[in-house]
């Protein structure tokens, strides 16, 4: 298991826990190692004996997140990290090169949410591998797995997540499409359905505002899926309009998928 597999960012708040439970199940479906990642930050003023009481609170709590972690999933790979300074940064650097990256919604001190300038959206923005955000009551549910699709290389592979997601849980993968273009939804999973033929795909058409379709279907799915960028959107743009709306809207958990 080279790699950090699945990386996991914990602070000790329930939405951390909630997101280490999924982001042990996700490292154990894809018998994949689990990085568990604590971020720490003394403050500028503080002393050296204060920063070392930091330090070590910081320690003790990723400890804890590793039990969890192995109780969650016995006889999993876990390592665990202790990154200084900011979160959303440390946990870009450590994810990259990893299969998936799965935070909370809602943590402690600056993992503040919503809001523009949170860990949450700096990670949807910026996060090289796909992101799954957990929410409070982020736990895996039945129903379809649900993923927007309009045309965009980066929802071409938002597909393709959801149905290995779906592969990985046994669920049935429903696709949005707003593209003008009739049959595109059944066009873009073509090779996913062929790679994953044993799960069951059906495909509608948004007929309002993308953003709000999908977060109708979401309150029926244990997971929305989403490309960060879509046609409409403009050259360099961190995080699309539709990506942004979703996360920083829905209730349940959803993946970003660059």
């Amino acid at each position: 298991m080279g790699g950090p597999g699945v990386v996991a960012g914990f602070d000790g708040s329930a939405s951390s826990v909630r997101a280490l439970e999924w982001a042990a199940e996700e490292a154990a479906l894809r018998r994949a190692r689990l990085t568990v990642c604590l971020a720490w930050q003394d403050g500028e003023t503080a002393s050296s004996a204060d920063a070392g009481r930091v330090k070590a609170e910081a320690s003790r709590t990723l400890a804890r997140g590793v039990v969890l972690a192995r109780r969650q999933s016995a006889g999993l790979d876990v390592l665990p990290r202790l990154l200084a300074g900011p979160a959303a940064a440390g946990l870009l650097q450590a994810s990259a090169g990893a299969d998936l990256l799965v935070a909370g919604t809602r943590g402690t001190g600056n993992w503040s949410w919503p809001g523009v300038g949170s860990v949450s959206n700096q990670l949807a923005a910026s996060a090289s591998c796909p992101l799954l955000l957990v929410t409070d009551d982020g736990l895996w549910r039945e129903g379809p797995v649900v993923v927007g699709v309009d045309g965009s290389p980066s929802s071409e592979r938002a597909a393709g997540f959801a149905f290995e997601e779906a592969d990985l849980r046994q669920a049935p993968v429903v696709a949005l499409c707003w593209s003008p273009e009739p049959g595109q939804a059944e066009r873009i999973t073509g090779m996913w359905r062929g790679k994953y033929p044993d799960v069951a795909f059906s495909a509608s058409a948004a007929l309002r505002a993308p953003a709000a379709a999908l977060l109708a279907l979401a309150d029926t799915s244990p997971l929305l899926v989403i490309g960060a960028h879509g046609t409409g959107d403009l050259p360099g743009t961190l995080l699309g309009t539709v990506a942004e709306e979703l996360v920083q809207n829905t209730a349940h958990p959803i993946a970003v998928v660059r």
